[in-house]
């Protein structure tokens, strides 16, 4: 059964942190058509999650319902203080925008939750859920910050964490239970990514006529939200049998580079199994020793915001999209707003923020470390650039503003969050070149066609209008390519990885490859492959040099005159000015982060460009999901062929694009069977009972956070069932997924102790070794249940009857209480009481 009362007292909530940050956003927002309105909710939930997170931090309240609402009434108080102190307060508040954005996010949670409740199961395979409940259960039971890693006791979380604590301040507030609390925190994230894509394109797009912009601003969410890549289309022409098999063999598309069924044999719609999978890895990138007859094929991660909110992850690059685009609309405020007073002074400098902006700019865009790190450089830079794209409307650029706001807003940043800063433990370990990976020019266009298209009209557009030219372009783009063929290059011989294979071809043998005949020659056969397609990073280069061209021009009216900068209202073709060059940096942006891959990437565990494909390209998506939202409504305003052109081309795209969220939902809601419900947990109940009941007894009975001790998947192991207590009640264990404590640390020597110890408990019949173990780690629960059953020897389990007080024992899974001294506090010869 659905659960529509929770979802009820959740949504309430909303509206509650809505209405406690209106103030404070109505302020922040105010030079921007809408005043903010589409932001209030995202903005609540960060300060207010920022400042619940630092009453727990430094121990002033405990972690209940009631610190929460301290949080929100704090914000609310700091928002109506600016509200009264102000002196240009509008007399009225835009309510058409207000009941669009309410009827949007209405539906919008609505439709997901809905969505949700057919496939709504934390699993452990097939995404992260298994290790996203623990954390959310972890923060839900800490007495203070930072919460214990439920799969390494004794140790805080070594893992961006603030999305969590947001979403566990909901489940607190809504009093609903953490698997519940789950899917619908899904549905909040797609609803507010929904209405921050809306508010956004509002603001960029009020200079048309208002029922113009009202609607054309759904082209956000649409674009942002809604559209995925060309996979979804690409699966149907598939499975229908069209095209050769050399043409799929050619587009390399794992899944698809095989030969389609016949065309009497084929269907419109996909049948492979999980064959939505797929479009979250477009891209096939090969090792250097790849062979057509000894495959070696390196995974990347390309996923896009429909296909993140299809899989359900509660991952932090979804946890941080609405508040990317929180990020987004205060750099538009950098852009749009007009010289006032109060600002703050260095000095002979006048900065563009007061001092409470500035304080709060460092709360919202640092807030963005703390929830994705990786996106805390890419909306600070784009932060600045907006800023650098607004000095130029009035008194024109002056660099050593530039200079000075960006070490204060770095340090605004920064200190909010110290004590996260402070305690991280991160496995990036620095840039390396990317050698052997060149992306494949029509993986790229698969994969962001249907922004591409519309982004690249747009880029087309204004570089005619402003009269850039295509030698200058060409001009532009070869310089900026050869200039990172030669960074490649330096960074090649000076990096520790390009110097080990030189040394590997003076001495013969190059590294993982010494038992394979010519190595040497295989990888430069890779290299000279990528140096013979480089297409990709030609059209990328391109593009970023056209958009810069265009930021550096003057707009030119259609009569050659500059564009007034406030002519209203603006229709036909008419130059918006200064929006479309905040647009333009937005794709220039995006542009950059996809072309980066091309020539570097984050060193990590997983030694490829995996990861930082994944991060950069899922914020371009954002990028150019806004960019290409508000392109393809500005090319409808035109009446000329070449922009019906354009716009014809970029609408067949986006329709492209649309093929794939809707059959990929009905496909994932038949795969995940069962009744429909937001219980994340409840197909255990069917599953593995024993554990259900025993999970649930747990979470009702123990209250804190003692140490619970069950299997671990070890010796690098995850996505298995084991950690599922932990998991499911946010109880600490000694180690859960061994190889996420690998990503998460860096390194292996704490997991690989407490594994040698965990075997020692449950396996020894020694009384005086198991209290050791339970000593040494403060165990005060020790769990016994199938998993336990069928790993450990019968005697080694026997003994905890002996030792241990019983405190469940039911269908087949046994707890332990621990709480009196060992014999080895009492002394050796001392004897333990009889259980």
């Amino acid at each position: 059964m659905v659960e529509v009362w929770p979802a009820l007292r959740w949504y309430l909530t909303l509206q509650l942190v809505g209405l406690s940050a209106l103030p404070l956003a109505l302020r922040l927002f105010r030079h921007l058509p809408g005043r903010g309105y589409a932001f209030a909710r995202p903005l609540g939930l960060l300060v207010g999650g920022w400042v619940f997170w630092l009453l727990l931090t430094f121990g002033w309240l405990p972690n209940t319902a009631g610190a929460v609402l301290v949080a929100l009434a704090l914000v609310a108080a700091f928002g109506v203080a600016l509200w009264l102190r102000s002196s240009d307060r509008p007399a009225a508040l835009p309510w058409r925008h207000i009941l669009l954005v309410e009827i949007l996010f209405a539906v919008a949670f609505a439709a997901w939750c809905a969505v949700r409740a057919f496939m709504p199961r934390i699993e452990t395979a097939g995404g992260e859920k298994w290790m996203e409940i623990a954390f959310l259960n972890a923060i839900l039971r800490a007495p203070r910050f930072p919460p214990q890693d439920p799969w390494l006791s004794g140790f805080g979380i070594s893992y961006y964490y603030f999305g969590y604590v947001m979403v566990a301040m909901l489940v607190r507030v809504a009093r609903v239970v953490s698997t519940v609390g789950f899917n619908l925190g899904i549905a909040t994230l797609f609803a507010l990514t929904c209405t921050g894509a809306y508010g956004l394109v509002y603001a960029l797009l009020a200079r048309l006529r208002r029922w113009q912009a009202d609607l054309a601003a759904f082209l956000g969410p649409l674009l942002v939200t809604i559209t995925g890549n060309l996979e979804g289309l690409l699966e149907v022409l598939h499975a229908r049998g069209l095209f050769s098999a050399s043409f799929w063999r050619w587009l390399d598309i794992r899944s698809i580079n095989v030969a389609p069924p016949s065309l009497a044999d084929g269907s419109w719609l996909p049948t492979r199994h999980i064959w939505w999978w797929q479009a979250s890895r477009v891209l096939h990138d090969y090792a250097p020793w790849h062979t057509v007859a000894n495959p070696a094929e390196w995974e990347v991660i390309d996923e896009f915001p429909a296909f993140s909110f299809l899989l359900g992850d509660m991952h932090p690059h979804l946890l941080a999209l609405p508040f990317a685009l929180l990020a987004l609309a205060l750099a538009l405020t950098l852009v749009l707003r007009s010289p006032e007073p109060g600002r703050l002074k260095l000095r002979n400098l006048e900065l563009p923020l007061s001092g409470w902006e500035l304080m709060t700019f460092g709360v919202c865009l640092g807030g963005l470390g703390f929830l994705n790190t990786w996106d805390l450089p890419i909306y600070l830079t784009v932060a600045l650039g907006a800023f650098v794209v607004g000095s130029r409307r009035h008194s024109g650029f002056d660099p050593g503003v530039l200079l000075a706001l960006t070490p204060l807003l770095g340090l605004a940043c920064f200190v909010p969050y110290l004590p996260f800063w402070v305690g991280l433990r991160s496995q990036a370990s620095g840039i390396s070149p990317n050698l052997f990976n060149g992306t494949f020019l029509p993986q790229v266009l698969v994969m962001f066609g249907p922004l591409l298209v519309p982004v690249t009209a747009l880029v087309a557009s204004e570089a005619r209008r402003r009269q850039v030219r295509l030698s200058t372009v060409v001009l532009g783009a070869t310089i900026l390519l050869l200039g990172l063929i030669a960074f490649l290059v330096a960074a090649g011989l000076v990096s520790s990885e390009g110097r080990r294979y030189l040394v590997a071809w003076r001495e013969g043998a190059v590294p993982g490859l010494e038992h394979i005949p010519d190595a040497p020659l295989l990888v430069v056969q890779r290299l000279r492959d990528r140096l013979l397609q480089p297409w990709t990073p030609v059209a990328l280069s391109a593009l970023v040099a056209a958009a810069a061209l265009i930021l550096l021009r003057k707009p030119k009216s259609e009569s050659g005159a500059p564009a007034a900068e406030h002519s209203a209202p603006v229709a036909q073709d008419a130059t918006v000015e200064p929006e479309t060059s905040y647009v333009v940096l937005l794709i220039v942006a995006g542009a950059v982060l996809i072309l980066a891959v091309e020539f570097v990437y984050l060193r990590d565990v997983f030694g490829t460009r995996m990861n930082t494909v994944f991060k950069f390209y899922f914020q371009a998506w954002l990028l150019w999901g806004v960019a290409g939202a508000y392109g393809l409504a500005r090319l409808q305003t035109g009446h000329r062929a070449w922009s019906a052109v354009l716009t014809t081309l970029a609408v067949l795209a986006v329709v492209a694009g649309l093929v794939y969220l809707p059959l990929a939902i009905v496909t994932r809601a038949r795969e995940s069977g069962g009744p429909p419900t937001l219980d994340g947990a409840a197909h255990l109940h069917d599953s593995h009972p024993e554990d259900s009941a025993a999970i649930d007894w747990l979470n009702r009975n123990v209250e804190g956070t003692p140490v619970i001790v069950e299997a671990p998947a070890d010796q690098g192991a995850a996505y298995r069932y084991e950690g599922r207590v932990s998991a499911f009640t946010g109880l600490p264990t000694l180690l859960g997924w061994g190889g996420h404590q690998l990503q998460w640390r860096g390194n292996y020597d704490e997991p690989s102790r407490r594994e040698s110890a965990i075997e020692t408990l449950y396996s020894t019949s020694d009384w005086l070794r198991a209290y050791a173990v339970l000593d040494e780690y403060g165990v005060e629960y020790v769990y016994v249940g199938p998993v336990e059953r069928e790993r450990y020897p019968a005697a080694g389990l026997a003994k905890f009857a002996e030792m241990l007080d019983v405190v469940y024992d039911s269908e087949g899974v046994t707890i332990y209480h621990y709480c009196s001294p060992s014999p080895l506090r009492l002394g050796r010869d001392a004897q333990p009481e009889p259980r």
